[in-house]
């Protein structure tokens, strides 16, 4: 590791292990809940769209905190959706016997 910060060895792994956390959590947040798109020309209605992605990331964290054991915790959004949210199913449609 290349640095020029003046810090003893154990505080600069720590303080580089949160950065990678934190580009993790950037990189969940606009692939799984498109965070970086922009696609209004208000500012406001990108911010709100903002919001929004931060809360649903939130709120999925908490899920998985509560609802998926330890292996499962790691799973990013998309896994999560991949694997729990899109269960197929079938819709069928019968006649009433008569």
């Amino acid at each position: 590791m290349v640095t020029n910060l003046s810090l003893p060895q154990k505080d600069i792994v720590r303080v580089y292990r949160k950065r990678a956390a934190i580009e993790d959590i950037i990189r969940e947040l606009k692939g799984g809940f498109s965070f970086g798109k922009t696609d209004s020309s208000s500012f406001f209605a990108n911010k709100a769209r903002m919001w929004i992605s931060v809360i649903a990331s939130n709120l999925m964290r908490l899920m998985k905190s509560i609802a998926l054991d330890d292996q499962q915790q790691s799973w990013t959004i998309n896994t999560f959706r991949d694997r729990l949210l899109k269960i197929g199913g079938r819709v069928s449609l019968s006649t009433p016997a008569r």
